[in-house]
């Protein structure tokens, strides 16, 4: 009884399908022509396969939308690995390592490197945080120069913000502002890295001193006795506190999620997602460097 009652259902809906495959066929020639554009008329292999997946797509009246749709993605998915597959073959036919990389392996390649020992340099210079401003500025804490030094990431236009105390973290706030945490300071202080100046001042209660900062959803996060606090810098007021199971380290927000790491220095990387109040950790073969 089931069956025919879905095939009564697929019957009735015969008419909008019809219109449906018929922009999916179109839409399977275009991007055709695109792939045989880029690739080369040469591949027939790939040209051939798509004039077949096309007549299976069309066949295939009778599912609803969302079966089509994952049938689409298939036929596309396989075309790229396909085409990965050969060009995988090609380099290990011509002698290249192929690498395979493991969870916690570096996969990264250096592209930039900054060069800023004449205005950082001696036992003075000590670098203890650095952010990237949207405009490309970095904003760099340097402690016992008492200073936050503002560079282009080529190391030019170099300028600086006296800080009273050691600045220890820093975190963009928005395009002109960062926020800062002192060394043996439970305070965060704001800056417009602009014009120079010391915005505000915030002691939130509970903070550790020389805590790690970052921003989520607009907020700063610092780290407490056990937990995240997260702080309205307008307000200065603590609109959530999330406990979690360690002394959080250095702090660095990505999207809804809050990662840090253990100041007992063990091998693990929490996370935090504001978004469904979930705690998550995962064991690297080091240290994490958040």
């Amino acid at each position: 009884m089931q069956l025919k009652k879905e095939d009564a259902m697929c019957k009735m809906t015969i008419k909008s399908y019809n219109v449906f495959l018929f922009k999916i066929d179109t839409k399977i020639d275009a991007t055709s022509a695109e792939i045989q554009t880029t690739i080369g008329n040469g591949n027939t292999e790939v040209m051939e396969t798509i004039g077949t997946k096309t007549a299976e797509l069309l066949a295939t009246m009778g599912i609803n939308n969302v079966v089509l749709m994952a049938k689409i993605e298939e036929v596309l998915q396989n075309m790229i690995c396909q085409r990965c597959k050969r060009n995988i073959n090609e380099q290990d036919k011509k002698g290249r390592a192929l690498h395979p990389y493991k969870l916690g392996h570096s996969i990264f390649t250096l592209n930039h490197e900054i060069n800023l020992t004449s205005v950082a340099s001696g036992d003075l210079g000590y670098v203890s945080d650095i952010v990237m401003m949207d405009d490309g500025k970095l904003v760099i804490c340097i402690p016992e120069q008492n200073r936050l030094l503002i560079c282009n990431t080529d190391g030019s236009q170099v300028d600086s913000i006296h800080v009273q105390g050691w600045p220890w973290n820093v975190t963009a706030v928005n395009n002109s502002t960062v926020a800062v945490t002192l060394l043996c300071s439970k305070c965060i202080e704001m800056y417009d890295i602009h014009n120079k100046l010391k915005l505000k001042s915030i002691s939130p209660p509970g903070m550790w001193w020389g805590s790690g900062i970052t921003t989520i959803n607009n907020k700063l996060v610092v780290c407490g006795d056990n937990r995240l606090q997260i702080i309205d810098h307008q307000t200065g007021e603590v609109v959530q506190r999330v406990q979690i199971g360690c002394h959080p380290g250095r702090l660095h927000g990505s999207g809804d999620r809050i990662f840090y790491s253990d100041d007992s220095y063990n091998n693990n990387l929490y996370w935090y997602s504001y978004t469904d109040n979930r705690h998550h950790t995962l064991t690297l073969q080091h240290i994490p460097g958040v």
